[in-house]
């Protein structure tokens, strides 16, 4: 088939599936990662992420971030950092990804939280923030999938059965929603359509 066409579709996704992924990325995760040959102890582990829309900016967002403190002079069992991130989107990768962050800790000692931001800072974007890139190919292979899976059997809406393959589709656009993300995704592909009902596509009398 040669007739393509290109159709823009808004896709969803939560914040919860984000933090789903933040999770799996960072938890259990060591700062600085630990390198071979080298006795360095890290000076924290991280033990847990959230993240939620900002209500204050657009396009920004607050993560929330557990670690326990290991260096004996700021140890601590668990300490909270709050991570307000303006995010990006890489199109070459498909990623979506930290472009510039605030970072503070919230402490009821003011030296404490001053020394554990000076650290955090120091070490927040190539240890964590540079991580925590959403790989969204992983979504737009699955959204592919769903597409082609229904093309391929034939979809059928009023009057018409419609086949074919979804072949490409890319990210025009990502907006930050209050409780989720939204993509506007480009999708081009090969469509056929099989009319078999002429009367239920005519305008009411």
């Amino acid at each position: 088939m040669d007739n393509a066409i290109r159709i823009q579709l808004p896709v969803s996704v939560t914040y919860h599936a984000i933090e789903e992924v933040l999770k799996k990325q960072l938890i259990g995760e060591f700062i600085p990662k630990p390198e071979a040959g080298t006795d360095e102890a890290p000076y924290a582990q991280l033990l847990d992420v959230g993240i939620v829309k900002s209500s204050a900016i657009a396009n920004e967002v607050v993560l929330a971030i557990k670690i326990k403190i290991l260096r004996t002079m700021l140890k601590r069992d668990q300490v909270e950092l709050f991570v307000q991130a303006t995010l990006d989107y890489d199109q070459a990768n498909e990623q979506l990804y930290v472009q510039q962050f605030n970072l503070q800790s919230r402490t009821s000692s003011g030296l404490y939280n001053t020394a554990l931001e000076v650290l955090a800072n120091k070490v927040a974007y190539n240890q964590i923030l540079k991580k925590a890139r959403i790989d969204l190919r992983e979504i737009i292979s699955k959204e592919l999938g769903k597409a082609n899976s229904t093309l391929d059997e034939g979809l059928v809406l009023k009057g018409i059965k419609l086949k074919g393959t979804v072949e490409t589709v890319r990210i025009h656009e990502v907006n930050l929603l209050p409780n989720r993300l939204l993509l506007l995704l480009e999708v081009q592909g090969n469509l056929e359509a099989d009319i078999h009902d002429l009367l239920s596509l005519l305008p009411a009398q």
